[in-house]
Order: structure tokens, then C-alpha cells, then sequence
């Protein structure tokens, strides 16, 4: 006999039907699921903003290995992992941090 655990969220069965959760362990496809949430997200004129108490606006080169994955018109903006690098002008200033955001020039 085969068992399958499932993961429900009463929130989204009242609302949307069945749901199913389970853990993203790829980042291939990590990617591939925020690209497809991103798309219906814009659809309905959404805008994600998170970032977690840090101030909004700091300059930062990003580096491709930090690019969960490109969304927006022309895939111009990028969903970034959680523990991105700062980087100021080529120089590495740290993992993204409220010390290290403290050091990053800002802009208006």
C-alpha cells in the first residue's frame, strides 16, 4: 500500500479548492514556480514588495548566481535569494544585512 502525506492550508481550500504544499528543493525549478506566481501576480496589476524592515532603496551590483529568477516586462527585475551579496563598485561588502545595507550608498 502507498501513503501520501499531504500539506493543506484551510485558508486556500475555502477559497481556491484542494490545495497541496510541499517544499521547493531545486532552485531550477525554484525559479520556474516564482516566474509562473510573478505572472499572475502583474496579471491582476499586484506589486510585490518585501523587504523585511531594510530600507527600501541601496545601490548594489548583483551577481548572477543571486538571481533566483528574472520577472516584469522584458524580465528587467530580478527576484533575489534571500542572502544575496552586496557588492559596491566591484568590491564584496557582505551578505545583505542591516550592518552591510548601513555601508551601501543609497539613493533617493
Amino acid at each position: 500500500m502507498f501513503w501520501r502525506i499531504t500539506h493543506q492550508n484551510t485558508y486556500f481550500n475555502e477559497r481556491f479548492g484542494r490545495s497541496d504544499f510541499e517544499e521547493i528543493v531545486d532552485n531550477g525549478v525554484l525559479g520556474e514556480a516564482m516566474a509562473y506566481i510573478m505572472k499572475y501576480i502583474e496579471k491582476s496589476g499586484e506589486r510585490i514588495v518585501y523587504s523585511k524592515n531594510l530600507p527600501q532603496f541601496f545601490l548594489s551590483d548583483i551577481m548572477d548566481w543571486d538571481i533566483v529568477c528574472p520577472y516584469g516586462e522584458e524580465e528587467r527585475k530580478f527576484i533575489l535569494s534571500d542572502k544575496f551579496g552586496c557588492w559596491d563598485e566591484g568590491v564584496y561588502v557582505g551578505e545583505v544585512s542591516g550592518d552591510t545595507i548601513a555601508q551601501m550608498p543609497k539613493v533617493n
